[in-house]
């Protein structure tokens, strides 16, 4: 059975490279070797001793959560990993995919992508990433911290990954992420518990993700959609809008009349380079005291 899966994603795996020349070239510039490795699912015990013998390290850190799959570089060295279980899981929960392959080539080829935005080795980050690191834990709230950098991180090297999708596969992207980005934004009144500062740091993360994606959907080639993906663009448009709205209010609330104007002023090229964006987000955390 395994082998019957490995083929499947090797083929899909061959068949987005075979049509992305440019994507190809970009890893083998970056990239010395790449693994590829399936487990059944991300408790399984060999997953992270597999992971560091092949970087050679054995403190790399690996998801604990299950996910379809992740990629992740070192020194020239480049992993994608995919976990069965999940992989069946996350395409279960989706009952309007007609076509399940182009689903799963998309979400594969994603990984790819990430491969290149990481250019070699995602342990690498820039000085503003390990000053604003450094200001939690100076504070002693690393434990938190690391979450909201994390998910800084993950918000904006998405910009430049779906913008690689959405070049070659803007159908099946669209197809397979906008249940994703309807969904409702967290209910922050749950979070009284932390801190005032954690939570308006929670709220200004999700404002800069809900601006970024909206400069990336914007970006999408309408000519080439069929009329249903054009439909579901619509609905990712207006959802997107109205919630940016949603956040505008929680932002003058929770923190002020002119924090929203802050984020909102951000041009797109803050969200291209993570050098770039970490500088901003630096300044952004300093100007309205979110550390």
């Amino acid at each position: 059975m395994i082998n019957i899966e490995f083929k499947y994603v090797k083929k899909l795996i061959l068949e987005c490279l075979k049509e992305n020349v440019d994507i190809e070239k970009q890893l083998d510039s970056y990239y010395r070797h790449i693994q590829i490795f399936l487990f059944y699912e991300h408790s399984d015990k060999n997953v992270a001793e597999s992971i560091r013998t092949f970087f050679d390290n054995p403190t790399m850190d690996v998801p604990s959560c299950p996910v379809p799959a992740f990629a992740v570089s070192e020194k020239g060295l480049g992993c994608i990993v995919f976990f069965l279980k999940h992989f069946k899981e996350f395409t279960e929960k989706r009952d309007d995919i007609v076509n399940v392959k182009a689903y799963h080539k998309n979400g594969i080829f994603e990984e790819l992508c990430h491969l290149v935005e990481q250019k070699g080795d995602s342990s690498i980050h820039s000085e503003s990433y390990w000053k604003l690191w450094n200001s939690y834990r100076s504070a002693n709230k690393l434990s938190v911290g690391n979450e909201i950098i994390a998910n800084l991180d993950t918000n904006r090297n998405h910009y430049e990954v779906y913008l690689m999708i959405i070049k070659t596969y803007p159908n099946q992207w669209i197809e397979r992420c906008w249940k994703f980005f309807i969904c409702k934004s967290p209910d922050y009144n749950k979070m009284k518990a932390f801190p005032k500062e954690i939570v308006q740091a929670r709220i200004v993360v999700d404002g800069l993700k809900d601006i970024g994606f909206q400069y990336v959907i914007n970006h999408v080639p309408r000519d080439r959609l069929s009329d249903k993906h054009k439909k579901l663009l619509h609905t990712l448009i207006e959802t997107t809008k109205k919630k940016i709205d949603e956040q505008k209010k929680i932002m003058e609330t929770e923190l002020g009349l002119g924090a929203f104007t802050l984020i909102d002023s951000l041009p797109e090229d803050v969200f291209k380079t993570s050098k770039i964006f970490f500088s901003v987000v630096l300044d952004l955390w300093k100007s309205l005291r979110l550390v």
